[in-house]
């Protein structure tokens, strides 16, 4: 009994720790001890309160900020590893919540051809990931190396600094609708995947869901258009694209790795979406 009552007040001291040093920080870490848990922990903290615009994608979205950086109303759902259709998965299974505004990665929509499923796409049907959906001191961004590696972070990568109109990327496209077929053939595989997708994007348009599917930098270089297949699956969902990362203005997008947008960068981007989704 004595042994018993010592590892309860135990887990009692170490949870209440780790539920003021969230308060600490604002409410959530942003990176962790590895690129899974950091992604279990942003889906969650994503999930909490309501948001008014979800950013789906990869770890490419993942270094965006939100609300947790003073972008208001903003949820950044990025999964390293994977791409905006474990998240649209995962809310169309009824796992997350939804907002009125979905942004849907481009970049990284092939890795969702392959057929087996992400490690972060099978985590979210877990039950121990719901039980950190309502309790955050159980959550992935309540990991105590999550508050060390969130630190590092954000030395590597520096600050936002304020995300307003006036500091986009200086994009002068809007949002459009692609309204012809691709000339080149669609492969089967492909094929699927777009009717998979325009079926959860149409059931989730009917609860009150709008959706964009945005390309964020890096460009993909020679001004090149991009993948067919990802035209095909706007024009069918009836979703507005629109090329953030060919149509950036020259140096507005500075990279940390060739792939990963540095802080200012993303902010930047952050301020185009704000304006697209006004348009």
């Amino acid at each position: 009994m004595r042994y018993f009552l010592i590892i309860s007040l135990t887990l009692v001291a170490c949870f209440s720790m780790q539920t003021l040093a969230l308060r600490a920080v604002g409410g959530r870490t942003t990176k962790s001890e590895s690129n899974f848990f950091s992604s279990i922990g942003r889906i969650q903290a994503g999930a909490q309160g309501e948001a008014k615009v979800m950013l789906l994608g990869s770890s490419i979205t993942g270094r965006l900020p939100d609300r947790a950086q003073g972008v208001a109303g903003f949820a950044n759902m990025g999964c390293d590893g994977g791409s905006a259709v474990d998240a649209l998965r995962a809310m169309d299974a009824g796992i997350l919540p939804t907002a009125p505004w979905l942004i849907i990665e481009a970049n990284t929509l092939q890795l969702a051809l392959d057929e087996k499923p992400t490690e972060i796409g099978q985590a979210m049907r877990q039950p121990w990931f719901k039980v950190g959906l309502k309790t955050p001191s159980l959550s992935a961004y309540a990991r105590p190396a999550a508050f060390f590696y969130s630190k590092l972070l954000a030395r590597r990568i520096g600050g936002f600094g304020t995300v307003s109109p006036e500091t986009d990327l200086g994009v002068e496209s809007r949002p459009r609708q692609v309204l012809d077929s691709p000339a080149r053939t669609i492969t089967p595989r492909q094929d699927a995947l777009i009717e998979e997708i325009t079926a959860i994007i149409d059931r989730l348009r009917a609860k009150g869901c709008q959706a964009m599917i945005v390309w964020l930098p890096p460009a993909r270089g020679n001004g090149s258009v991009a993948p067919p297949w990802i035209l095909e699956m706007a024009r069918r969902s009836q979703v507005p694209y629109w090329d953030l990362g060919q149509e950036a203005a020259p140096g507005t997008v500075a990279l940390t790795d060739g792939v990963h947008m540095a802080a200012p960068s993303a902010a930047r981007t952050v301020a185009s979406l704000v304006k697209g989704i006004a348009k």
